[in-house]
């Protein structure tokens, strides 16, 4: 399957001859796909035969500090770098245009590694052959100065490979060969050739270089500058020079992603060795010296974040599965006296893999069990296939097509998704990289990490998993639950709560449980390291935070919310943050003082009676305080209810709302408070109200119906109040949204006031035909505010009082006799022939 070299660009025929040259010169260079198991294994055995002084790799001269800590015995991928640089991006314009500034940022890139990298392959050989390691690639601070609308607020990975996803050549060839993606031509062309035409490294490497290279021809000069390649090539071209310079005898390797090696091999040789001048050498120092902006770590990765069918920008997909690859070819390259074939140990390969899908499928559903036959099926299906293929042994696209072929018996588009999930995890895996203990990281993680333990979270392994709190009968649970909600609040990403008591929106508050999902990612380490800026201290930093978000609301904001401040309070009770809980209790009352908004007050004072039903978990010592701001909360809202006369009619249904809101916030109000004085407060200034409210049917009709559900309104005055806006004098409309304000505030009233029943059916009855019509819409919409129940009931009433029995109630008629069948299969025949005649089967049909 080697790539034909006949038809090749005369600027790709070139390339190859200074390839050639440059060997002579002893540059080798390794134009390698980022974690290919064939890359690495290729790279192994050039380094093992030219026996290099120096080895290169392309990555930013900034992560030279981290060598040492790559090489350490206790460093296990899958692990990555972590590099941090602050940027200008978008200027702020001030008042003067001159006194504009820059906001910065904190960009963010991985640089990860796993077992069959190239990179970690040439790092390890590095040390094993006493060769000199050096990073060559431009400082992440100058390549994020070369993005172009780059989003900041996102980590990205230094190993990007969507140039060559997107390459004409590259899609032609997945035509041509009959590919469903770039992965499958790479595997077929590549990953799946003879292990020893793989060790054959020469030939290897033209064919890695071809395939990058036509992929390089279908971009100009100009985009490749704009995004930065173009400069991190020269970067690179000056430090491959400056040693060959330095050191005329050493002999190296130079590892690149093969996107990039066809400007190298055309900047070093031009009929000769093509060493940097002096101009080049002053830029380039200069650049190097940018690399002291970064801010470089050495972190833990996983397999999840290294599949690139989870969103990873580069690189093999499956690490779990090109892991055992690259682990059959090792033993291959062990035990090659043996005589077992490549084909066989491929073989062996996929037969492991399948016994491990088929195990975790029988544990992810018992009832369809995938039985002996299924299983050696497929393996029969993935051998033929790669035979089929031309491969040389069964590869993952030949897997995944034979536990399509023999473990779906349905439909494929019907296949379910949790198979398929269970599937791509198991060949994705869930690794954990390790990394030196005591290496330079930040305290903040450090701090997190060692208290997640202290609480026994799993921190192993990068897949989910799940805790469930006892947060009321166990104090160490209360500890968990409020370090857990510390963390979200701050946006680490660790855990998701996914039931439990909802103190800000009053839901569930009688769960004495919480259940979280929880896993520490790479993301987790990240974010931590960028909060790290902040403090050194998770409770300081939230602190911090909700003051600043605080003040920052206070100069924003026109009005003051008292559901921001709540809120804010809420949220430090939950993370147990007491000193700063004084400060909140402030700042709300401040808040509340100052809050013009009637519905925005009542919101409040619910939830400051969530967060006092909750007081003895939360272990609050300032209750006294919530009483305090609760009766302010109350008297604040009473003078406010005069905002109760705006005339819009969706005004009219927010403001019902709000007054139901009101009435359940005084019905919940904690006994230590006069919660009758409030009541008669309440309802003594909407009475002093209603004859500025006269226009206003719907707000008339929820205080008439609530003040005789709070007995504030005797059973003779309800009467003379529906009599006086049922009367023929009073407009359709008014009559009407009286009425549906009724039903939305006290919909029982309808079935047990015989005088609300009797004054509705006596004003249906005086209407005519068309104001009844009229009117209809709106009589729909009053009694949709009945439940079923109440819907039968009132049936009843009605059918008892005109004398009605229940069968001349039933709507459906189930008996049919002979001649109304046929009576009704004739219309329907007459029914189908008129649509016909005019042409109307298209249009019944959309």
């Amino acid at each position: 399957m080697t790539l034909s070299q006949e038809l090749l660009p005369d600027r790709l025929s070139q390339a190859l001859n200074k390839l050639a040259a440059l060997q002579q010169e002893q540059i080798y260079f390794a134009p390698i796909r980022h974690h290919s198991p064939s890359c690495s294994f290729a790279l192994k055995k050039l380094i093992e035969q030219t026996k290099p002084t120096h080895i290169l790799i392309e990555a930013p001269v900034s992560f030279t500090p981290l060598i040492e800590q790559l090489l350490h015995d206790d460093t296990r991928p899958p692990i990555a770098i972590l590099s941090q640089t602050e940027i200008d991006t978008i200027p702020l314009v001030t008042e003067s245009e001159d006194d504009s500034v820059s906001k910065q940022s904190t960009c963010s890139v991985f640089y990860p590694f796993c077992h069959y990298s190239p990179e970690w392959v040439a790092i390890q050989m590095a040390k094993e052959q006493h060769a000199t390691l050096q990073f060559i690639d431009l400082p992440w601070a100058l390549q994020c100065d070369q993005e172009i609308a780059a989003d900041f607020d996102k980590s990205r990975s230094l190993l990007s490979e969507t140039y060559l996803k997107h390459s004409q050549y590259i899609q032609y060839l997945m035509k041509k060969l009959h590919c469903r993606d770039h992965d499958e031509v790479w595997e077929h062309l590549f990953e799946l050739k003879d292990y020893n035409d793989i060790a054959d490294w020469q030939n290897f490497f033209i064919d890695t270089f071809i395939w990058c290279a036509m992929a390089r021809l279908d971009y100009s000069p100009s985009s490749l500058a704009a995004e930065g390649s173009v400069q991190r090539e020269q970067y690179m071209l000056t430090a491959i020079g400056q040693l060959k310079k330095s050191q005329p005898d050493a002999k190296i390797v130079v590892v690149t992603g093969g996107f990039h090696t066809l400007p190298l091999l055309e900047g070093l040789w031009h009929d000769q060795l093509v060493l940097p001048k002096k101009a080049e050498m002053t830029r380039f120092n200069h650049q190097q010296k940018s690399g002291d902006k970064d801010q470089n770590w050495l972190i833990r990765y996983s397999f999840d974040r290294l599949d690139s069918l989870n969103g990873y920008a580069s690189g093999m997909p499956s690490p779990a599965y090109y892991q055992a690859a690259w682990q059959s070819m090792l033993l291959y390259d062990k035990s090659t006296t043996n005589g077992k074939s490549c084909i066989a140990f491929r073989q062996s390969l996929t037969a492991d893999m399948l016994t491990d899908i088929v195990d975790k499928l029988r544990q992810q559903n018992s009832d369809n069990i995938i039985g002996f036959i299924p299983f050696r099926s497929a393996i029969a299906q993935s051998m033929l296939l790669a035979n089929l293929r031309e491969h040389h042994g069964p590869g993952r696209y030949d897997l995944l097509d034979a536990i399509q072929s023999c473990f779906i018996k349905e439909s494929i588009n019907d296949s379910r998704h949790e198979f398929w999930l269970t599937v791509q995890n198991c060949l994705s895996g869930n690794l954990l990289g390790e990394i030196p203990k005591g290496i330079a990281q930040p305290p903040l993680v450090n701090e997190v990490y060692l208290t997640l333990k202290k609480y026994r979270f799993k921190l192993d392994y990068s897949s989910p998993k799940l805790t469930h709190i006892d947060i009321y009968r166990k104090s160490q649970h209360r500890q968990r639950s409020r370090y857990l909600h510390l963390l979200a609040f701050l946006q680490v990403g660790f855990a998701n709560r996914i039931d439990g008591p909802d103190y800000i929106h009053g839901k569930r508050l009688s769960i004495m449980f919480e259940d979280w999902r929880y896993a520490w990612t790479p993301m987790v380490e990240a974010r931590l390291i960028k909060l790290s800026e902040q403090g050194t201290q998770l409770e300081q930093i939230a602190i911090k935070q909700l003051q600043l978000a605080t003040e920052q609301f206070g100069q924003n904001s026109t009005g003051f919310s008292s559901i921001v401040a709540v809120e804010q309070l809420i949220q430090g009770a939950l993370m147990g943050l007491e000193s700063c809980f004084a400060y909140l209790l402030n700042n709300l009352s401040n808040c509340i003082e100052n809050d013009n908004e009637l519905d925005n007050l009542i919101n409040c004072g619910h939830r400051l009676l969530y967060l006092w039903q909750g007081q003895n978990f939360l272990q609050l010592k300032n209750t006294a305080t919530l009483l305090i701001l609760l009766v302010k909360i109350i008297k604040q809202s009473l003078f406010l209810l005069a905002k109760l006369k705006q005339p819009e009619q969706e005004q009219q249904q927010k403001n019902i709302k709000i007054l139901l809101s009101f009435r359940d916030l005084l019905n919940y109000l904690p006994e230590q408070l006069n919660v009758k004085q409030f009541k008669h407060d309440f309802y003594h200034n909407l009475h002093r109200l209603q004859p500025e409210l006269a226009q206003l049917p719907l707000i008339c009709g929820a205080i008439d119906s609530l003040s005789y559900l709070d007995t504030y309104l005797s059973q003779q005055q309800l009467e003379d109040k529906i009599k006086n806006n049922f009367s023929l004098t009073t407009p359709n409309d008014h009559a009407i949204n009286y009425f549906i304000a009724i039903m939305q505030c006290t919909p029982q009233l309808i079935i047990h006031s015989t005088f609300l029943l009797d004054s509705l059916d006596q004003l249906m009855i005086d209407w005519s035909p068309e104001r009844f019509i009229e009117i209809l819409p709106d009589l729909r919409y009053a009694f949709s505010q009945l439940n079923p129940t109440q819907n039968a009931s009132l049936a009843s009433q009605i059918a008892k009082k005109y004398h009605i029995v229940d069968d001349e109630l039933n709507f459906y008629q189930y008996n049919f006799s002979e001649k109304e069948l046929n009576k009704a299969l004739s219309l329907e025949l007459l029914i189908t022939k008129h649509i016909q005649q005019q042409h109307l089967q298209t249009w019944f049909k959309q």
